[in-house]
């Protein structure tokens, strides 16, 4: 029996064991989902949550496993073991399916090996028996009969059953004929009784066929009689029968004899499948939840972000839960929950330890992957009541006697869960109990939490060290829980507001509002006041992110309206300064012609030079106009950065030098020279120097290579296998061109390759980080890698 048992069934994990179950492909594992028990040992932890992650990602990557075939054959195997015994046909084809379906396995990892770690060590212990799977589906058909091709003795006998058989009915059939004639058959046809040929007679007349009777009709109408013509035929058919059976059960103890030679390979090949069935059902559980294995560590404290009780999603949509973001084990070790009832106290509370369960069972939960669970030796769950009519104790005595336990036994690394501390007796007294209590936990070093409607116990709380109130959110204007964890501010229990909401008369709540006492009544009012306050700056928070968020969007709006504007003066000034070169190439020939024409009649020098004066000045106003339009889209791309043709930069992201020889595109994306090198880059990655400057840039000796090299690589329409190959290659040219940052585009899809790249990037050592492009690097549709130096 496990220490975790008690803690277990009350927080339900069963249910979830349950559910796990559903999804095992073979009855191995789904006895092991039933039996699945909380660690305490962190390595096996963390190997278990590594196994659901890769099977995850193969799941999500490739869309199935190959987990089908398998089945229980723990007891033919036990029976192999026994001194002529012999393993039915049936037996022997499912050892055959589990053999072939572990060899299936195995193939399908080992393909897989270098990110399916965990998965390769597993499976790397199963023994291949291709000779006994080709003996049993040799010898054995899919109706678990024994094939006639099993031996050549056995193909003869059947034969000669067949042979023997085809005789006697000729014979039958023509006795059968003749009776016929006489009226003395019930029916025209030859069966079987007893596994002997017989041919039904009229019960009346049955003394008058000469044969051995078998038996009658239910009717007692027909008697089925063997001629005496055929006895010696069925005989000798019921001889080969026997033989055949002899033949059949040789075959059998023979690939018995096979089985028991390897009983104790097949036996860890087993425990293996059922291993791997129960990853695979972990795995499809943790997809459906949409869960994720968390941060673990030895001690320390556990963090809960964006956590979904599971049982509750069993129920409900994820959509309709509200998750819960707790802390508890860092600046203080207990938490005191408060709150109106119904409002989701114990639902936290439960949350909590069951996702500690959970963790501690290899089973991913629904959280943000960023929480952080210590592992815990112990833990300690005081739910629901415990009143016991047979050992004549309340409710309060049966808490007390768990609080005794738990007491006695929690330590450092002890997770305490204790619902309604201190109720169910004299409110003074009980609270008293309770705060001694958690005060003694609180010193034992054990991450506690808490429950209750005690005002005492807030404000010991609120004054103790290493100890800390939280309450469950109350809307104040409609008295309806909103279920989210405050932290920092004890809640009130709103007994009197949801009353008076009820309809109970003002009288008597006004009564009792003066029965409360001034002091406990200053508390509850302080306690509704935090509550609206901090509920009214919430609001506020929440509006001005709105404003913000609509800022946001209407300057997204006028930018885009500014750059359309400003492409729109681009274009009118192309147009113009195409307008003037037409002119201006039209004007020069009037002039050419004109000075032809001065020429030919010996006009004035100083009138040509000053119409050659006047062209110049037109060409001049020209080019200025195309420098003007020339700067001013360099300007719209980028307008923190002047490139121009030929500049010399630098690349931010490796320090490279190089030589400008293109200008932005509409993306803003040039080619850039390092040394012979030609790469694509964005223009926010590179900033303009001068020669001077560059020369003091060192620069990493790997960037020597003279090969082409691109820094994008496009493996859109690829499959898992091919795409990582391909990045995988594309990673080491690029480290050898010295390269810092690169692009893979992938694009949007279905998702499954982006998460299959994102999956092979995470675990090789050569990546720095990785992100989405942004939106003028293609969005989500592109990953931008950066490699380490």
């Amino acid at each position: 029996m496990s220490q975790f048992d008690a803690a277990a069934d009350r927080l339900e994990l069963p249910k979830i064991l349950h559910r796990i179950q559903f999804y095992a492909s073979s009855d191995l594992g789904k006895e092991a989902a039933e039996s699945i028990e909380p660690l305490d040992d962190i390595e096996t932890i963390s190997r278990e949550h590594n196994l659901v992650s890769e099977m995850k990602r193969v799941l999500e990557g490739e869309g199935s496993f190959p987990i089908d075939g398998i089945k229980d054959i723990r007891a033919s195997l036990q029976q192999s073991t026994i001194e002529n015994n012999l393993l039915s046909a049936k037996e022997l084809l499912s050892i055959a399916s589990t053999l072939q379906s572990s060899r299936t396995i195995k193939s399908f990892v080992d393909k897989r090996k270098e990110y399916l770690i965990q998965l390769h060590a597993l499976t790397s212990a199963i023994s291949i028996f291709k000779e006994i799977e080709f003996n049993i589906n040799q010898a054995i058909d899919d109706n678990a009969s024994v094939k006639d091709s099993a031996s050549k003795e056995l193909r003869s006998i059947r034969q000669s059953i067949a042979d023997k058989q085809s005789a006697i009915r000729r014979t039958l059939e023509k006795i059968l004929r003749a009776t016929a004639e006489q009226g003395m058959v019930r029916d025209e046809i030859v069966t079987t009784r007893d596994g002997r040929m017989v041919i039904p007679i009229k019960a009346e007349l049955k003394n008058k066929f000469p044969g051995f009777i078998h038996s009658t009709s239910s009717t007692g109408q027909t008697v089925f009689i063997e001629p005496s013509e055929t006895l010696t035929y069925n005989n000798e058919i019921t001889e080969l029968f026997f033989k055949e059976k002899r033949e059949v059960e040789r075959i059998l103890r023979e690939l018995t004899r096979q089985i028991f030679l390897v009983v104790e390979q097949i036996r860890q090949i087993v425990e293996i499948l059922t291993q791997i069935d129960l990853c695979f059902a972990k795995a499809r559980y943790s997809i459906e939840i949409k869960a994720n294995k968390p941060f673990l560590k030895d001690t320390g404290s556990l963090s809960i972000r964006q956590g979904y009780h599971p049982v509750l999603l069993l129920r409900h949509h994820r959509d309709s839960v509200v998750p819960l973001d707790i802390e508890v084990g860092a600046s203080y070790n207990t938490l005191l929950i408060t709150g109106p009832n119904a409002g989701g106290k114990t639902v936290a509370l439960k949350a909590l330890g069951i996702l500690s369960l959970m963790v501690q069972s290899g089973i991913h939960i629904p959280v943000s992957p960023d929480s952080e669970f210590p592992v815990f030796k112990k833990i300690f769950v005081l739910i629901g009541d415990n009143q016991s009519l047979d050992n004549d104790l309340s409710t309060y005595s049966s808490q007390i006697l768990q609080i005794k336990k738990i007491t006695e036994h929690a330590d450092v690394d002890s997770l305490v869960l204790i619902d309604e501390i201190g109720s169910n007796t004299d409110p003074t007294e009980g609270g008293a109990i309770a705060a001694a209590v958690i005060e003694h936990l609180n010193g034992s070093g054990a991450i506690t939490v808490a429950t209750s409607h005690q005002a005492s116990l807030k404000a010991f709380v609120h004054n103790s060290l290493g100890m800390e109130n939280g309450a469950m959110e109350f809307d104040q204007e409609t008295l309806i829980p909103t279920y989210r964890f405050k932290p920092g501010l004890p809640g009130s229990s709103y007994a009197l507001e949801i009353a008076q909401r009820l309809g109970v008369n003002d009288s008597i709540i006004t009564t009792a509002r003066g029965m409360l006492g001034e002091q406990k009544a200053k508390l509850e009012q302080l306690i509704l006041d935090l509550e609206n306050r901090s509920q009214l700056l919430q609001q506020k928070l929440s509006n001005t992110e709105g404003e913000i968020n609509k800022y946001k969007e209407l300057s997204q709006v006028y930018e885009t309206k500014l750059k359309d504007l400003n492409r729109e003066v681009r274009d009118i000034k192309r147009k113009a300064i195409e307008e003037a070169k037409v002119i201006i190439d039209r004007a020069a020939s009037t002039v050419e012609n004109t000075v032809r024409e001065i020429k030919t009649q010996q006009a004035d020098r100083e009138v040509i030079r000053k119409g050659k004066e006047k062209i110049a000045a037109l060409e001049k106003e020209v080019s200025s106009l195309e420098k003007d339009i020339s700067e001013t889209i360099s300007s719209d791309r980028d307008q923190s950065i002047e490139i121009k043709l030929n500049d010399t930069v630098v690349l931010r992201s490796g320090g490279q030098t190089g030589t400008v020889l293109t200008m932005p595109d509409k993306n803003g994306n040039l080619q850039v020279a390092f040394n012979s090198i030609k790469a694509k880059v964005h223009i926010s990655n590179i900033k303009s120097v001068t020669k001077k400057e560059a020369k003091k840039i060192t620069v990493s000796a790997s960037f020597i290579s003279d090969k082409p090299y691109t820094t994008e690589v496009d493996i859109r329409g690829l499959y898992g296998d091919e795409a990582i190959e391909i990045v995988d290659k594309f990673i080491d040219d690029a480290l050898m061109a010295g390269l810092h940052r690169v692009d893979i585009i992938h694009g949007h899809g279905t998702g499954a390759l982006r998460k299959r790249i994102h999956s092979f990037l995470e675990t090789d050592h050569r990546i720095k980080s990785q992100r989405f492009g942004e939106r003028y690097e293609g969005g989500a549709g592109v990953t931008v890698v950066e490699i380490a130096e």
